[in-house]
This record gives C-alpha cells, structure tokens and sequence, in this order.
C-alpha cells in the first residue's frame, strides 16, 4: 500500500498523474472517500495523467459516466446516485479492458465481477489535508 499527504487540490492531481502513468489501461479504480473528499480533483488528475485536458473532467453524478479520450480511454463513473440494483443496468462489463474504470463511490461497486480485481483508492479528509492510500497496483 501507498501512502500520501496531500494540502492541495494540485497535489491530490499529481498523485492522480503519476497513478494513471503506471497504468497498462485496462485496470479498474475503485476511488473511496466522503462527500467533497477529492474523489474528482484525484479523476482529474488521472485524465492529466493520460494527456486528456483536466478541464473535461467533471463529475458524472447525474449522467453516471464521462468518457475521455487520451493516450488512454478513460471512464469516469460516479455511482453517488446509484442504487445496488442498478449497477448490472449500466452494461458497465461492455467497457472492460477498453480502458481505465476511475469509479467514484467505489463502495458502491464492491461485490460486482467486474470490480475485481481493483486498485483502491481511499481519500480521508483531515482538515484542509487529505491521506490518499492507494492498495492493489
């Protein structure tokens, strides 16, 4: 497991760079983290990671996915809204392997087949700091 400390919107984007760097393209990101924790911001920085501009990425709560195109696809879930019965309606299984899975709310995913096997992501909050822990890469 890695660990970070991050004081800035910048630096949660930067650990979020040099993650999707390491990255074959085909890996699922489950991304934890309460409300207003960086679970975007850390998105963000993925896409910049993958030469896709940071300023497409926006948080999918109400459409449920963004895609963006970059050295890599990257699909940006948000199951904020999502109910568990929901999940295998989303036809999410149709994009694995095409890319990378960023999912916010990852919680949410855990028990599906196709969120295993995951790199974790877990954002905590402290303060105007964040821990971001990174398990399974």
């Amino acid at each position: 497991m890695l660990e970070y400390q991050s004081s800035s919107e910048e630096e949660t984007k930067k650990i979020g760079e040099e993650l999707s760097r390491s990255l074959r393209g085909d890996e699922v990101v489950l991304i934890y983290g309460p409300l207003a924790s960086g679970k975007t911001i850390f998105v963000k920085g993925m896409a910049r990671g993958l030469g896709i501009d940071e300023a497409l990425v926006s948080s999918p709560t109400f459409t449920v996915m963004n895609i963006y195109s970059g050295e890599k696809l990257l699909f940006h879930l948000d199951l904020y809204r999502t109910q568990e019965r929901e999940l295998e309606f989303l036809g999410i299984e149709d994009f694995l392997g095409m890319g990378i899975l960023a999912v916010e709310w990852g919680e949410k995913a855990e028990g599906q087949p196709w969120a295993s096997p995951a790199i974790k992501v877990r954002i905590f909050p402290e303060g105007e700091n964040r821990i971001i822990k990174i398990e399974g890469r």
